[in-house]
């Protein structure tokens, strides 16, 4: 009961916002944010921070949905633009539950992917490729872009859909720049 006489205190306190509080001010570049989610199958959702703009340090997640038959992966990747560079090397972890039929490792580190796995009744796999983001657009419409290669046959023969491959074009994915953001 304390804790909510404390927190209707700060609440109604005409010194502290609780908006103000809770939202701290991005850089003065301004924060950048992606969120997206493509329907597509697999249903995807993309969710990425940068907050100190579009030329800062990214963390960027892409989630697959499906069933539990289906291979779900879960990417969290992070990169930085180079100063004077529109081009990253992402790094990061993926995570891919087993089925039943497929047990598939994917690891990217500096714009490398490596893929290994099974999926009955193929035999085991291992491919390389590469993942880059470029970043695109305009000034006012900015946009990620990111390119995979080298894995297509590969992620086909285990039956792996990237969320970055979109029918053979890379992903675009548009970017929102804000004053203020919670999670900077």
């Amino acid at each position: 009961m304390a804790a909510v006489v404390i927190a209707l205190g700060v609440l109604h306190s005409p010194n502290q916002s609780l908006a103000a509080a809770s939202r701290p001010t991005c850089s003065s570049s301004a924060c950048a944010v992606v969120s997206l989610s493509r329907t597509f199958p697999p249903t995807t959702v993309f969710y990425g921070t940068s907050c100190s703009g579009v030329y800062g340090s990214w963390l960027f997640n892409a989630v697959e949905g499906g069933g539990n038959a289906e291979l779900r992966p879960s990417y969290a990747l992070r990169w930085s633009f180079a100063p004077g560079s529109q081009l990253a090397k992402p790094s990061g972890n993926i995570t891919i539950p087993a089925t039943t039929s497929a047990q598939i490792t994917l690891t990217l580190n500096e714009g490398r992917m490596s893929l290994t796995g099974t999926r009955k009744p193929n035999p085991r796999i291992a491919a390389t490729g590469t993942l880059v983001v470029e970043l695109s657009g305009t000034p006012t419409a900015p946009e990620l872009k990111f390119t995979e290669a080298g894995l297509a046959k590969a992620e086909s023969a285990v039956g792996l859909v990237s969320p970055f491959d979109v029918g053979g074009s890379p992903l675009i994915v548009p970017v929102q720049t804000v004053k203020t953001m919670s999670s900077c």
